[in-house]
C-alpha cells in the first residue's frame, strides 16, 4: 500500500453545498470552518498525531485557528506569525489560557508565542518545527515574497508537515459579488486554477525532492458541477524520511501483533498437546495404546510455526522488518512512497449542519452545531494581514516577539502506589458513609459498617482486597476479619442540621417541648415590644 494513502480524511462536506431562496450558493458548515476542521483533523491521524511538538501557522491574522490548534495531540510549543504587528498585538489576548484552563490544567507543557516575521524570511525561532501551516495566506503574497516562500520552508525550517490552501479560481464561476479583476477578496494579489497550483506545488518537490504531496478539496462543488473542483485546494506536504519512518513503525507494529497472535496459538497448541498426552498416559495405564495423540499434536505445532512471519534487519530504515508476500517492487513502492502527487478530492463521511451560512472566506457566518469548538463568528480582515498596496521594505521581514505564554499544566503527582491507594480509598469511603448512611449506619450501636469490597469497586485505582486491606489497617482503620470496614458514628445519632430548623409557624425548635404555646398574652406583649420598639426609634429621628 502507498504510505501516502495513510493520510486520509474519514468524514467530509461533499454535501454541505445547497442553494438559497435566492438561487445563491451556500455552505453549511461555512468554508473557513471546513477548511479549520480539515486540517485539525489530519494532524490529529492516528499514523502520525503523536510526532507533532512545534507547530508554526503563518498569516494567522486574529490567531482564530489557534483554538483549535492547542487541541493537537502531543503538541508542546505552537508559534503564531503574522506580519501585521498592529494586528497581532491587539489579538494577543486570543492565545492566553482560558480561565477554564487553569482548573482544568492541560497534562503536557505548551508554550505559544506571538511572533511579527515574515513567511519568506527565516528565523532561529522557527528551528525544530515539525509542523508548518498557512491556510489562505500565499494568494496574499507579492511575487518576490512568494517566491522566497518555498526556500524558507522547506529549505531552511524541513517540517515534517507543510500544509497550504489556496482559492480555486475555477469555483468562481459560481459566486456573485466578485471584483472586476474576477478575484474574490481584494487583497488577493492572485487566484489560481488547480493546474496552477498543482505545477507550484510540483515545482517544489522537484526543488525539494526530499518532499512528497498529497491534495485535498476544501467546499464541494454544486450537484452536477464536478468539473469546477472545490472552493479552496489544500496541499499537504510530507518529508520522505518522516514518512518512512512512520511505514517503518506501522510494519515493526504489525509484526508484533503477528509474534503475539502466534505465541498465544502456540500457546494453545501446547496447552492440546499436553492434555492429549496426559490421555495418552492415562490410557497406556489402563492398558489402552493411544500414543499417536502427541504426535499429532507435534504436527499441529510444526504447521502453526511454518505461519510465523519472516523478518530480517533492514540496514536502510534501522529497523526489524516482516518479509510480506508480494513481489519486491511493490514492497519498495510502500516503503519509499512516491514523487508524484497524488490527488485524493473524495473523502467517506458527512456531517452536515442546517442553519444557512455564507461563502466568503473572509465574512463566513460559523454555525457551530455538531462541532466540538468554539469558532469566533467575525472575520474582520485577510488572512495574511497585509494592507499595503506597494511590496514590503525588506527590513520588515526581521521577527519581532511580541508576547508568550506558558499554559498551566498539571503538577506532577510525587505521591507512591500507597498514598494514592489511600487518597482514592479514604474519598470513596467518605463518599458511601455520607451518601447512603440509610444503608451502612447503625442506630443501636453507632457504628458505620461498609464493605470493603464495596469500596474497591467504587475507587478509580485498580486493587484488590489483599492489597488494600493492610494499607488501610495502616492508617488506623478498623476491618473486621469479614471485610468490613467498620467506622465509629456521633452517639447522639445521626440527626442532620435539619432537625434543629425553626418552624416557622410554631416558632420553635423542632424537638422541643412547646409548654408555653403563643396565645392571646404573648400576643399583647408582643405588641407592646414594638409599640417600645417604634418611640424608641422616633426619639432616636427626632
Amino acid at each position: 500500500m502507498d504510505a501516502l494513502d495513510q493520510i486520509k480524511l474519514t468524514y467530509n462536506y461533499d454535501h454541505s453545498c445547497y442553494y438559497d431562496e435566492n438561487n445563491k450558493i451556500r455552505f453549511d458548515p461555512p468554508v473557513y470552518e471546513q477548511r479549520y476542521l480539515i486540517v485539525l483533523r489530519l494532524l490529529e491521524l492516528e499514523f502520525w498525531k503523536q510526532n507533532f511538538k512545534k507547530i508554526v501557522e503563518f498569516g494567522c491574522a486574529e490567531m482564530k485557528f489557534f483554538t483549535l490548534l492547542k487541541t493537537v495531540p502531543g503538541v508542546r510549543q505552537i508559534l503564531q506569525v503574522d506580519i501585521d504587528e498592529e494586528l497581532l498585538t491587539k489579538w494577543n489576548h486570543s492565545v492566553r489560557p482560558l480561565f477554564m484552563e487553569y482548573i482544568q490544567r492541560r497534562l503536557t507543557e505548551l508554550s505559544v508565542e506571538v511572533w511579527r516575521g515574515s513567511i519568506s524570511a527565516f528565523h532561529e525561532c522557527l528551528k525544530d518545527t515539525d509542523v508548518v501551516i498557512g491556510i489562505e495566506i500565499i494568494e496574499h503574497l507579492f511575487p518576490e515574497v512568494l517566491e522566497g516562500v518555498p526556500h524558507n520552508v522547506f529549505g531552511c525550517i524541513r517540517p515534517k508537515v507543510a500544509m497550504f490552501s489556496t482559492p480555486n479560481s475555477e469555483y468562481n464561476v459560481h459566486f456573485d459579488g466578485l471584483l472586476e479583476n474576477g478575484f474574490r477578496h481584494e487583497d488577493h494579489k492572485f487566484e489560481w486554477t488547480r493546474a496552477q497550483f498543482r505545477e507550484w506545488c510540483e515545482h517544489i518537490c522537484q526543488r525539494y525532492p526530499d518532499y512528497t504531496v498529497k491534495y485535498f478539496g476544501i467546499g464541494p462543488p454544486p450537484k452536477n458541477s464536478a468539473d469546477v473542483g472545490y472552493v479552496s485546494q489544500l496541499a499537504v506536504f510530507v518529508r520522505k524520511d518522516f514518512l518512512q519512518t512512520l511505514v517503518a513503525a506501522t510494519v515493526e507494529q504489525h509484526a508484533n501483533e503477528n509474534e503475539e497472535h502466534t505465541v498465544a496459538n502456540g500457546n494453545e497448541e501446547n496447552a492440546v498437546a499436553s492434555g492429549n498426552e496426559e490421555h495418552a498416559v492415562a490410557n497406556r495405564n489402563e492398558g489402552n495404546a493411544a500414543a499417536s495423540v502427541p504426535e499429532s499434536a507435534e504436527g499441529s505445532i510444526n504447521e502453526e510455526a511454518e505461519k510465523v512471519p519472516k523478518m530480517y534487519f533492514d540496514e536502510d530504515v534501522g529497523e526489524i522488518v516482516m518479509v510480506r508476500e508480494e513481489s519486491e517492487e511493490a514492497v519498495e513502492a510502500s516503503v519509499e512512497g512516491t514523487n508524484a502527487p497524488v490527488c485524493a478530492n473524495d473523502f467517506d463521511d458527512n456531517d452536515l449542519l442546517h442553519e444557512e451560512a455564507d461563502i466568503s472566506s473572509d465574512h463566513d457566518e460559523p454555525n457551530g452545531r455538531d462541532i466540538d469548538f468554539y469558532i469566533p463568528i467575525e472575520r474582520s480582515r485577510n488572512d495574511s494581514g497585509n494592507y499595503d498596496d506597494e511590496p514590503l521594505d525588506p527590513s520588515s521581514d526581521e521577527y519581532k516577539l511580541l508576547y508568550t505564554v506558558d499554559y498551566p499544566v498539571v503538577e506532577p503527582d510525587i505521591r507512591n502506589r500507597s498514598q494514592k491507594l489511600t487518597d482514592d480509598a479514604m474519598y470513596q469511603i467518605r463518599k458511601l458513609r455520607y451518601n447512603n448512611e440509610d444503608q451502612f449506619y447503625n442506630y443501636e450501636d453507632h457504628l458505620y459498617r461498609i464493605p470493603l469490597q464495596l469500596v474497591i469497586d467504587c475507587m478509580s485505582l485498580t486493587t484488590n482486597i489483599e492489597e488494600l486491606k493492610p494499607i488501610l489497617v495502616n492508617v488506623l482503620l478498623q476491618i473486621s476479619d469479614d471485610n468490613i470496614i467498620v467506622l465509629q458514628g456521633d452517639e447522639s445519632g445521626s440527626e442532620s442540621e435539619e432537625d434543629f430548623e425553626y418552624d416557622l409557624n410554631e416558632g420553635s425548635p423542632h424537638g422541643e417541648d412547646n409548654d408555653h404555646p403563643q396565645g392571646p398574652v404573648n400576643a399583647k406583649n408582643d405588641e407592646s415590644n414594638k409599640e417600645v420598639a417604634f418611640q424608641n426609634d422616633v426619639e432616636l429621628w427626632d
